[in-house]
């Protein structure tokens, strides 16, 4: 028995393969994926050697959007209280330029990755750890990507810090919206390795229903807790909101934590805590 195929059932998937193409190259022709799982690192040293820790360990998750309004990033981490002062400062979508310059004004210590090129902007842009603590063994981690070569590779970066003599190891992330769970699941894998106190934050892009209880339940699984629980949104377009961007620490700590959203210097929103890491 033969089958037989109608135009009505070869041009609906035509036209789905011709607008995937058109899209693929569209993509192809803005970024330039990088596919080096070592990469190029940058360091940076502008921290005070001579801060006292006052117990209280402050850190902040921002998606910069390509740091397209870099002096207002910089104007809000100065004047907004409650990111004034960051210790650790995780930084998404920034180009070397903007980490060097955060860094120097602020006074941070910074370990940068660039992760892509982008042509339209004539730019590298990569994630960054930046310390008020000095920064050490900084490693690249490529994430999990079905697709290499069509879509863009995805990476943590991680580094140890020595805060009043303690070793913290700081993972950053900038998860991709197709592959979060494959990219959470492996991450948690790899910070389940660690011996020392950790803190992970990021861009998760957490947009599906049910992925934040996904990476909560992976990442528990590894000893962390998502200290940004009950922040509410962190991203907003067109009055849709998400909550995309998250902080992980220990189980059981004391902190607070919350969101900054008097600003507009990305279309993300600063997510920001204060661990208290004073000793009884």
């Amino acid at each position: 028995m033969k089958t037989r195929f109608s135009k009505k059932n070869i041009v609906p998937v035509g036209l789905l393969f011709l607008l995937f193409s058109l899209l693929f190259l569209a993509w192809r022709n803005h970024i330039v994926n990088y596919t080096d799982p070592e990469g190029h690192l940058l360091q940076g040293y502008h921290a005070d050697s001579s801060k006292p820790f006052d117990g209280s360990l402050r850190v902040v998750s921002w998606n910069l959007h390509f740091g397209e309004k870099l002096d207002d990033v910089v104007a809000t981490l100065e004047n907004a209280s409650e990111l004034q002062d960051t210790d650790l400062l995780l930084l998404q979508e920034i180009n070397a330029e903007g980490v060097e310059r955060i860094a120097g004004r602020l006074r941070y210590n910074y370990i940068y990755h660039p992760t892509v090129f982008s042509r339209k902007r004539q730019s590298e842009y990569g994630i960054a750890i930046l310390s008020k603590w000095p920064l050490y063994d900084p490693e690249k981690i490529m994430l999990p990507n079905w697709l290499p070569g069509w879509v863009e590779n995805r990476f943590a970066v991680k580094a140890v810090t020595k805060i009043n003599g303690k070793d913290v190891t700081v993972y950053n992330t900038h998860f991709d919206l197709m592959w979060m769970e494959p990219q959470g699941e492996f991450l948690a894998k790899e910070v389940a390795r660690r011996k020392t106190f950790s803190i992970l934050g990021g861009d998760f892009n957490t947009w599906r229903p049910g992925s934040v209880s996904f990476l909560e339940d992976k990442l528990k699984d590894a000893g962390l807790e998502r200290l940004t629980e009950g922040i509410g949104y962190t991203f907003e377009s067109n009055s849709l909101k998400f909550t995309l961007d998250h902080i992980f620490s220990l189980e059981g700590l004391d902190y607070t934590a919350g969101v900054y959203r008097q600003t507009d210097a990305s279309d993300h929103y600063p997510g920001w805590v204060d661990i208290n890491l004073q000793e009884e």
